[in-house]
């Protein structure tokens, strides 16, 4: 059989072909790897960036909970000193009334009783009116020395101890309700929950460590091998140690920092490490790239001429269309039936603060500021889509620089002949500013004016909510009916504004005083209403009570004028006093005139008027 010789024109098309293969495939290779190195070193500072950030984050978190652990100290500093017996003796003393061997014999016991309610204050030293020494119960150590610091209360200083305690020092001035200074406690708390946060250092890597540090720098706690260690200077860098990352976090506005020192080999290794797996993808995509490229360029080839010709004649309807896509004022995006963003034009780009480059290949649920029902709505509405091919809703995103956008989104999908989907077509309009108004007309008509509370419309609502609840469950709720005590003697003689801002602050003293799922509400003027739910017995009403008197008894300080007011405080339980929201509130609001009459700043149970005619 004879083969008939291949003509110089099919030869050289031939080598043509192979040649266009060839150069494809080493192009796009060349490409790829370029490409690759030329971008690792900008991914490897982002990764390294992001990594030194989420550390950030962590020493932060870390700080945040050593801030809540000397708060809590503070607030136990401050209690110790806020009982009325122990301080009316102080009081005597400080005129004369006692000596100072019956002040202490008085005081010592009473202060023993009230450490014992705080596991971790395991010291106190109380001095009076000129220092003197009033009482010292347990560790306290010999050189303890009152702060003089305009923020006395929160955690001074620390003391490391022989037995390699750490102990934290809080002061706090002793009072009376008229401001008058009658001595200082120094209490002394055990540093256990704090050296444990120290020894937290796991989210940090290997080799990291923690030191504490006092306002100014004077003190640093760090844990070494044997212990706590106590320094008296910042003594972070070991020049036998590896190059290291120092972050930096306060507690608070205290000038206490929280130091982090981080080997800087982690971020480094672990940056390498987020590179590692993309740079092998990017390489096996490229060879995968260059074969499929330079096996579909054989035939594909032989189509290029005809290809061309139809090209161009749909060339024009593209740019048409392309002008009416870029030019629109609607914000328009198109994405893949997996709803990936393909291509979105300048105004959707502008409106979340994009370039529209950065969009491309984003899944369109990424750029959504999701909320409580963002789930099930986004669900319902994908399913609605795949139903009816379009649906339009409202869709909250979330810019870039962190403010959510509220949409008026129509999606409509583009199907070929057979039915199947080829894009989406997203159109919104921003409707942030309307929703806006809308949500504040309806906080203004939920919320007091001056305080920001709940006032007596949400009230109902909430009462209505809970008494259906414990209908259902069987429990009980407890209504507490407050009127401040001589709040129209400060508005007579500071004036409104004065008044308001007392207003405001007995508002968050109150909040302060209760649980996340208690309600604190503003009936107006100085009338507030706490509802408690669950309560298991009629007591747990009468605490909260008894803490709300305690909590407005202690003088208030507006602008440079100490205050001192009262609460009365009337208590109806559901269902005993009432069964519904009226009948409680009427029932809690005649208990309060019964506080009042009974000398004010105290509490009363609702009685019936039958039972008090019996009384």
């Amino acid at each position: 059989m004879t083969t008939t010789p291949s003509s110089p024109s099919t030869r050289y098309i031939r080598r043509l072909h192979l040649r266009i293969r060839s150069l494809a495939a080493l192009g796009i290779l060349a490409t790829a790897l370029l490409a690759g190195l030329i971008t690792a070193l900008p991914f490897y500072h982002a990764a390294r960036s992001g990594i030194e950030r989420t550390s950030q984050l962590s020493a932060e978190t870390q700080a945040e909970a050593l801030h809540h652990q000397f708060k809590r100290y503070q607030d136990i500093t401050r209690q110790l000193n806020g009982r009325t017996d122990i301080r009316d003796r102080l009081a005597d003393y400080a005129r004369g009334d006692i000596s100072l061997e019956a002040l202490s014999a008085f005081t010592t016991p009473r202060l023993a009783d009230a450490m014992a309610q705080a596991p971790d204050l395991v010291g106190l030293i109380r001095l009076g009116p000129d220092g003197e020494l009033v009482s010292r119960i347990g560790k306290a150590p010999a050189d303890a020395m009152p702060s003089h610091d305009s923020q006395e209360g929160y955690p001074c200083r620390l003391y490391l101890l022989e037995q390699r305690d750490v102990l934290v020092q809080s002061c706090s001035p002793i009072v009376t309700p008229e401001g008058e200074r009658l001595g200082r406690d120094i209490a002394f708390f055990q540093a256990d929950s704090l050296l444990a946060l120290l020894a937290d250092t796991e989210r940090f890597g290997e080799g990291a460590k923690l030191r504490l540090r006092t306002p100014r720098g004077q003190q640093v706690l760090m844990l070494g091998p044997e212990g706590p260690v106590l320094s008296r200077f910042d003594t972070l860098d070991n020049p036998e140690e590896t190059v290291q990352v120092t972050l930096q976090a306060a507690l608070g506005d205290r000038g206490w920092e929280l130091l982090v020192a981080v080997p800087s080999q982690r971020f480094h290794d672990e940056a390498l490490q987020l590179l590692l797996w993309p740079a092998l993808a990017i390489l096996l995509l490229a060879l995968g790239g260059t074969w499929v490229v330079s096996s579909a360029l054989h035939p594909l080839l032989a189509r290029v001429d005809r290809q061309a010709r139809e090209l161009e004649a749909s060339d024009q309807k593209l740019r048409l269309a392309a002008s009416v896509f870029r030019n629109a004022q609607e914000a328009i995006a198109i994405t893949s039936p997996r709803h990936a963003i393909i291509d979105a034009n300048p105004a959707f780009a502008n409106h979340l603060g994009y370039t529209a480059q950065a969009l491309i290949g984003r899944p369109m649920k990424a750029l959504l500021a999701w909320h409580t029902d963002s789930s099930a709505r986004l669900k319902h509405g994908l399913k609605h889509l795949e139903e009816n091919g379009t649906w339009q809703g409202e869709v909250r995103y979330r810019c870039a620089n962190g403010d959510i956008l509220v949409a008026l989104q129509t999606v409509s999908a583009v199907r070929n002949g057979d039915g199947e989907t080829l894009r989406y077509i997203h159109i919104f309009n921003d409707v942030t500013e309307q929703r806006a108004a809308e949500e504040m007309v309806r906080h203004q008509a939920l919320h007091d004016e001056l305080t920001g509370l709940p006032n007596r419309a949400q009230l109902e609502q909430h009462l209505e909510r809970a008494l259906h609840q414990c209908r259902l469950t069987g429990k009980r709720l407890a209504v507490l009916f407050m009127d401040l005590d001589h709040f129209k003697e400060v508005n007579d003689t500071l004036g409104h504004q004065a008044g308001d801002r007392l207003l405001q602050a007995v508002s968050e003293r109150l909040q302060a005083n209760l649980r996340a799922e208690d309600m604190l509400a503003r009936l107006g003027g100085d009338e507030f209403v706490i509802v408690v739910e669950p309560i298991q017995a009629v007591d747990n009403a009468a605490r909260v009570a008894s803490n709300v008197v305690e909590a407005l008894t202690t003088p208030f300080v507006i602008g440079d004028t100490p205050l001192t007011i009262g609460v009365s405080v009337g208590i109806a339980i559901f269902p005993a006093d009432g069964s519904d929201g009226v009948s409680l509130l009427q029932a809690a609001d005649a208990a309060m005139y019964r506080a009042k009459a009974a000398g004010r700043n105290t509490w009363c149970l609702y009685s019936p008027p039958s039972a008090m005619q019996n009384t």
